[in-house]
């Protein structure tokens, strides 16, 4: 059948395939560029079209070959900032299109089907939302269905539909036990990712780059906690620690890039029991082909498989083993009174009382020799510093305005207005003019409460803070933003800057908060996320042997063997009760079971079989070994089961009660016994 021919108009298999196929690379819009996705929206077309009006002319094989090539120079062009997996989704993609233009054969309907599950699988590395995995669902729904179509075409659709609808819901309750007691294993091998796959914050902060960010809606993490939710002046989640300056820009130290890849080497252990007020919580990471970690101070893995996934840097920042490229679950904890003391052999002081060699921000160099002049003590000096950014007329904007030349400067003394990362390098370039060492932590502040113990991170929480050490011992954190916007760590940066997000779409979530309607709706859409991200996507190997354990108690072999046992029985049985075929009804109806009824209990005591007679037909055959009573209620109960049986539809239900009652009558005259009866000869004795 593989060389068999395939019609083209009205052919729904080929219909539904395309259809498929295009809503599936609606899904893939992440990895995919907008000539390919273009491609297949034509290719998608050009199959409705030859479906409605069929197909005049056939394709000129060459045109196809040159669209190929084409295309393959394009990939080869574009994907100069794309992984080697995006690199061949991409190619896979138009590929799939080209084959849909020149679709003749089942056989390549049926590689198209194969190649649009594989892209359904490639699917979920990409996104695992709860909405792209019902929509993927939908997918393989539409995949199966092409497939019934093509080799069952005579076959209703709704038949089809019903059918492939009934299998998924058998299918669930097996693939969820599947799910839950499968072991979990660690993927096979890296995702290899490009540069523009990266999302959020940066390894190198000019002021003004995280004022980007606040743009953006997209969701960077959720963080569950085993207690209360921190106060939000507690909420400051590090992400990485920017030393280096070179007057514009500030950037992570090469020196601690490369103490962070030495520590990928070191062997990492986990305290048995913890010292001081450490509490647990558990981040759920969306992907964003970055190691750095988002945590609060000062927090660590709570558990060994937690520990495996992260290093713990030198300046209190936390990194993981290998990128994160997709949903990744981590259970943490935070201490808010730990102190962070620097580096005993003295390369933290060395790192962050660097200044740049040029001779940019010379005010801002003044005005800290005035400063340090002023006050000796330099926790004074602070509290001063902290003070200016409070009485002068400095303001929070989104908008500040470049400041190429000199920006330290014209950011303290001219402008006065600027956005967090303005503020952060500002202070702490005066605060290393003055002696005192000092950098910038990037990372995010705030977040949304989804339940009375999880919260969510979004990317326009992006901030950053100043850490200093005043004592030139330890680490304090010192956020000038405060002093100007203490709205911002109050109430978070949605209702702080609700007056400049004027811009924004309607239906952004930046205008949840204008109205009732769209912030509940956001509120549900992040419950349910939540709870898909915890549950669902968080269930690894640790906690499916958690479950084990609560289930079997201590894990031995004997009882880990009863258990796979049980759950293959019970599956076996499911299967059993799906498809072992059912013994056929008896009756099809409450009207024909009385009728039978009756006629079986008429057979047992006269010995006269209905056989294939009519209703009317064995009433006259009874006759002569009935008495005259019984056999006047047999004749009303057969007017009667031929009114029913015979008038239309509408009219019938107006005689049921009548028959029933008929039938309760007539059954107990027949239980009387065979007195009033004149058997046949046959069943004489």
């Amino acid at each position: 059948m593989k060389g068999t021919g395939l019609p083209v108009k009205g052919h729904r298999a080929t219909l539904i395939l395309s259809i498929a196929m295009l809503v599936l690379t609606v899904v893939l819009n992440q990895p995919l560029m907008g000539w390919v996705m273009l491609m297949m929206t034509c290719a998608a077309v050009i199959r409705f079209y030859l479906f409605r009006a069929g197909q005049t002319q056939k394709l000129s094989q060459r045109l196809v070959n040159l669209l190929a090539v084409l295309a393959c120079i394009a990939l080869a062009w574009f994907s100069g900032q794309q992984g080697l997996l995006e690199i061949m989704v991409n190619l896979l993609v138009t590929g799939c299109a080209l084959k849909l233009l020149v679709l003749r054969r089942t056989k390549d309907f049926l590689q198209l089907t194969a190649c649009a599950f594989f892209l359904t699988g490639c699917a979920l590395i990409f996104e695992q939302a709860l909405s792209t995995a019902i929509v993927l669902s939908i997918i393989v729904l539409l995949l199966l269905l092409g497939l019934q179509q093509l080799y069952a075409p005579q076959l209703a659709f709704k038949k089809h539909l019903s059918a492939n609808v009934k299998l998924g819901l058998q299918a669930l309750p097996i693939a969820s036990l599947l799910f839950l007691i499968m072991p979990q294993l660690p993927p096979l091998w890296g995702m290899p990712a490009g540069k523009s796959t990266q999302t959020g914050l940066s390894e190198s902060m000019t002021p003004g780059d995280i004022a980007a960010l606040t743009q953006s809606t997209d969701r960077v993490f959720t963080a569950t906690f085993s207690q209360a939710l921190p106060p939000p002046q507690q909420r400051y989640w590090r992400a990485m620690v920017l030393e280096s300056f070179n007057g514009n820009t500030w950037t992570v130290s090469e020196y601690r890039k490369q103490q962070q890849l030495l520590s990928q080497f070191t062997t990492r252990t986990l305290e048995a029991e913890p010292q001081g007020n450490w509490a647990e919580y558990q981040l759920i990471i969306e992907p964003n082909a970055s190691k750095w970690l988002y945590a609060l101070d000062v927090s660590r893995p709570a558990d060994r498989a937690s520990l495996t996934k992260v290093i713990s840097n030198q300046d209190y920042s936390l990194s993981t083993v290998q990128p994160v490229m997709s949903k990744q679950l981590f259970d943490m904890q935070y201490n808010a009174d730990a102190k962070k003391p620097l580096a005993a052999n003295g390369i933290d002081t060395q790192l962050n009382l660097q200044l740049p060699v040029s001779g940019k921000n010379p005010r801002a160099k003044d005005w800290a020799q005035q400063l340090r002049h002023r006050y000796s003590d330099n926790n004074a000096l602070v509290d001063a510093i902290m003070r200016y950014f409070a009485d002068q007329n400095f303001s929070y904007t989104l908008t500040p305005g470049a400041m190429p030349e000199h920006p330290v400067d014209t950011f303290l003394f001219e402008r006065q207005a600027g956005f967090c990362a303005h503020y952060a390098s500002a202070m702490t370039y005066v605060l290393r003019e003055t002696g005192i060492p000092a950098r910038i932590v990037s990372g995010y502040q705030g977040g949304e409460a989804i339940t009375q113990n999880a919260l969510s991170v979004y990317q326009y929480d992006a901030h950053a803070w100043v850490e200093a050490a005043p004592d030139g011992k330890t680490w304090e954190r010192f956020d000038p933003t405060a002093m100007v916007a203490m709205s911002r760590l109050q109430y978070g940066f949605q209702q702080s800057m609700a007056d400049q997000h004027a811009d924004m779409p309607l239906f952004s979530r930046a205008r949840a908060r204008d109205s009732a309607l769209l912030g509940g709706l956001f509120a549900m859409i992040d419950t349910v996320n939540y709870q898909w991200s915890r549950w669902v996507l968080g269930f690894d190997n640790e906690r499916q042997q958690d479950m084990l354990t609560d289930i079997l108690g201590e894990k031995t072999t004997t009882k880990l063997a009863l258990f796979g046992l049980a759950v293959m029985l019970f599956i076996t049985g499911l299967l059993a009760l799906y498809f072992i075929p059912k013994p056929a009804a008896r009756y099809t109806d409450e009207i024909q079971r009385l009728y039978d009824s009756l006629s079986a209990r008429l057979h047992k005591l006269t010995g006269v079989e209905r056989a294939n007679l009519s209703a009317r037909q064995y009433l006259h055959l009874l006759a002569p070994h009935l008495d005259a009573q019984t056999f006047s209620l047999f004749e009303q109960f057969t007017q009667q089961y031929e009114k029913i049986r015979y008038v239309p539809s509408g009219q019938q239900r107006n005689h049921y009660a009548r028959l029933r009652s008929q039938h309760r009558i007539l059954m107990k005259q027949l239980k009387k016994g065979m007195g009033g009866f004149r058997p046949s000869p046959l069943t004489e004795e």
